[in-house]
Parts: structure tokens; C-alpha cells; sequence
């Protein structure tokens, strides 16, 4: 799914959705998978660069580095979902090739979810791509088409080719999941900002805009690509680890989500895409159930 030219900023305050963020679940895998050792790595690689004139990086080739997206995605299932907890849509998000890049990852996860659920990947849109994600599990759950949800972002730390500009990459192999229903208790999707084409200096005032369209008390969450930014001083702030760029503002959620000392806030992520200029945030109230003074 690709979209070209900017994208109009999103309607604040947007109506109500139907999602609730009820759990999340970040993981790293240390080691690389044996798939990274395939003869056919090199080959396919090799011909995806040709056309464009990009060198091989034979360090990683031939050091049979990197890490299968399914068993990143996988581990996220086997902990978000089960037969109490099927579900109906995933979407898995990345920004860098898989290891075994010939292999339709989301159809093996729609055969490896509970629920048999529709499965498609999103890619190529760098630290917006889980945003996206988002924004379409929303239009499915608000046509009736999706009662649970899985969101699955996942990097490796090992790109076989070089790059054709400068690029972050991550540091680890990492993934981040959240399940979101349409039923229950959970945290609410209150609103979400998006802006394209931005400088970083005009993405910081995308922050300070944003900012105060959220609710009071809210904590900010703010993802690799808005490590240098300055928030209102007045605003509680998490910041995700840099070495994860496409997961890490989803990680720094998960353990906002989990830590009791932070059950009765609001709370939001922020993160910037510096190579397409795409600032996104999304905000989340109050579980209700933590507003009753249940953990």
C-alpha cells in the first residue's frame, strides 16, 4: 500500500472509534535465524539491487546474519492470542526486507492465529507504518468487519544489501504487537494527527500543535524519530530507545501499558519519519476499568 504526495492532516477531535487497546507485547531475539544462511538469500538479493546499482554487504551474507519476521511475529501471537482470544484481522508492518524475503509472511500468520483471521502486510512507510496500521484496523472495526485485532511491527538488524541513501537501522532484532477489540474494557482510540512533508523543526511544532488537543494528565510517549524534541515542559514524557526505529515507540507503549503507575493516565506516542517527513500521534483515554479502581 503506497500513497504518493502529501497527506491532508487528520480532523482533531476525530469522532469516537470502536477500538480499544486491552494488551501489548515487545520482544528481542538475540541470534540470527538459520534462514539467513540460504544460498538463495544472496541470490534473490542480488537481483533486487542489480537495477538500481547497489553493492552487496557481504559482511552480512556471508556472515548468515538477520532474523526471520515469522518468528518475531510469531512469539508476539503466541502471547496476544489464543483460543479464548481469536481473532480477525492482522496486519503486519515492516520497513526492511525479511530474511527470507519470497515468503508471504501474513498468510502464514493468518494460518498460525487463532480465528483464521484476514491477514496483509504493510510496508515501505518507514515509523508511520504502524500508525497506518492502525488508521485500517479502525475502518474495519467500525464497519463491524473486525471485533479483535492484532498489530504486529517487526525489525531485524541486518540489511543485505547496501542502502541507496542514509538510512536508520536497527540495532536489534526486535518486534512490538497490540491487541486491540471492539468489545470490553480496554483503552479507547481517542484521536489520531498526521502531517507529511515536514522538516524535523516543523514536526517538533507538529508536536507542540498536537499536544494540545490531548487530554490533561496524558503521557507522551515519544518514539525514536523525536528524540531530539522538546515537549511542553508541563507533559509527563517517555521516550523509546533509539536503536528501534520502527518498533521502538511501539515498545516504549507496551511498557507504558503494563506499569501500574501509569494505569489511571491517558496516553499517547508520537514519531517522526525524517526521510519521508511524516509525523503521526495517537492518543488513548483511560482504561475504565482502572478508572474503577481495578489493575
Amino acid at each position: 500500500m503506497r500513497v504518493r504526495g502529501p497527506l491532508p492532516p487528520t480532523t482533531l477531535p476525530r469522532t469516537a472509534s470502536a477500538l480499544r487497546l486491552t494488551a501489548a507485547h515487545a520482544l528481542d531475539l538475540d541470534g540470527h535465524s538459520p534462514l539467513a544462511a540460504d544460498p538463495d538469500l544472496r541470490t534473490f538479493t542480488a537481483d533486487l539491487v542489480r537495477p538500481y546499482g547497489l553493492e552487496l554487504d557481504e559482511d552480512a551474507l556471508t556472515g548468515a546474519r538477520g532474523h526471520s519476521y515469522l518468528t518475531l511475529a510469531r512469539h508476539a501471537v503466541e502471547h496476544l492470542a489464543d483460543a479464548t482470544r481469536p481473532v480477525d484481522l492482522v496486519v503486519l508492518v515492516y520497513a526492511g526486507p525479511d530474511v527470507r524475503p519470497g515468503q508471504s509472511t501474513a498468510n502464514r500468520l493468518s494460518d498460525l492465529c487463532p480465528g483464521e483471521p484476514l491477514a496483509f502486510a504493510l510496508c515501505d512507510e518507514g515509523a508511520g507504518g504502524t500508525f497506518s496500521a492502525l488508521r485500517i484496523a479502525d475502518a474495519y472495526a467500525r464497519t463491524g468487519g473486525a471485533r479483535r485485532a492484532l498489530l504486529i511491527a517487526v525489525e531485524q538488524a541486518d540489511l543485505h544489501h547496501r542502502p541507496h541513501r542514509p538510512a536508520r537501522q536497527p540495532d536489534r532484532h526486535s518486534a512490538a504487537a497490540l491487541l486491540w477489540e471492539s468489545e470490553g474494557v480496554g483503552r479507547p482510540l481517542q484521536l489520531t494527527f498526521q502531517e507529511s512533508e515536514l522538516t524535523e523543526r516543523q514536526a517538533f511544532d507538529a508536536l507542540w500543535k498536537a499536544d494540545g488537543e490531548l487530554p490533561a494528565g496524558t503521557l507522551l510517549v515519544l518514539g525514536p524519530g523525536l528524540a531530539a524534541a522538546d515537549p511542553p515542559a508541563d507533559r509527563p514524557v517517555l521516550r523509546a530507545r533509539p536503536g528501534n526505529p520502527y518498533t521502538g515507540g511501539w515498545a516504549a507503549l507496551a511498557g507504558a501499558l503494563a506499569d501500574p503507575r501509569y494505569a489511571e493516565l491517558p496516553l499517547a506516542l508520537a514519531d517522526f519519519e525524517p526521510e519521508t517527513g511524516r509525523f503521526d500521534l495517537a492518543c488513548w483515554g483511560r482504561d475504565p476499568q482502572a478508572e474503577g479502581g481495578a489493575e
